[in-house]
């Protein structure tokens, strides 16, 4: 079961909150929606025993929010779920930002922000992403709706059998084309590196992410970096949610 909690932006699965448990907040992918995080969410969830609440964030423009207009930076996400989470996040045990892709950028912008705000992040999980400061030298993503197709097909982030059906890509690449752009329009202007420690987790044979740009996040803190990688290539999460989780809560409840 999927719940939205007092907001659009917000969506959290299975069971209700824990008091005290320490807030992990998923930042999706690019063209993906909270429910694509509903597995390592049940997981994370029950490796921690209740101690964490996840709660995975569902960007507009897409599924139920396909009506709403996507932001049009990667702050325009941040800022929008800041004002969803700001309550939520201020009070209690110090929150966990989790990112795949895409969302880890998203992740970064929300942990800047809430620092900005004095509000300590207690780590930031990033995945499948090169360094903010590397984001400028990448090429542009394809726009046209094949280019995004094959672009997905080669991420291998999206089943053959959604890829070969129109209907259902049609839907889905609104959302994409505005997450990519958002994404190629993404660059740091040299801001203070977080407080926060991160830890960068890969797949062992994506190809678009080496281990060699997950290490470039550690001049993106002071807290410290440490890099991980799983078998499989940029969506190894799906094939490891398991090992991802206990990752995650081994590095949250040490």
């Amino acid at each position: 079961m999927q719940t939205q909690i007092g907001s659009a932006w917000l969506r959290r699965f299975g069971r209700a909150a824990v008091r005290g448990a320490t807030p992990l907040v998923i930042c999706p992918h690019a063209g993906g929606g909270a429910a694509a995080y509903r597995p390592l969410a049940a997981a994370i969830e029950e490796a921690a025993q209740g101690a964490v609440d996840v709660i995975a964030l569902q960007y507009p423009g897409r599924q139920d929010r396909i009506a709403d207009p996507a932001p049009e930076t990667i702050g325009g996400y941040a800022d929008g779920a800041l004002a969803e989470l700001r309550s939520l996040l201020c009070d209690g045990p110090a929150p966990i930002l989790f990112g795949h892709s895409m969302g880890s950028m998203v992740a970064f912008e929300l942990a800047r922000r809430l620092e900005e705000e004095g509000v300590a992040v207690g780590r930031l999980f990033v995945s499948g992403a090169v360094a903010p400061s590397r984001v400028a030298d990448l090429p542009p993503h394809p726009t046209d709706d094949e280019g995004m197709v094959r672009h997905l097909a080669a991420l291998r982030g999206t089943g053959g059998d959604v890829l070969g059906h129109p209907d259902i890509m049609r839907l889905a690449l609104p959302a994409l084309r505005a997450d990519y752009a958002a994404f190629d329009r993404y660059e740091t202007a040299g801001e203070a590196p977080l407080a926060a420690p991160i830890s960068a987790f890969g797949g062992e044979d994506d190809e678009h992410v080496t281990p060699g740009d997950l290490f470039g996040w550690s001049g993106h803190t002071c807290g410290g970096c440490d890099v991980r990688l799983f078998p499989g290539g940029h969506f190894y999460i799906d094939d490891r949610v398991g090992a991802v989780a206990a990752a995650i809560v081994g590095l949250v409840r040490p």
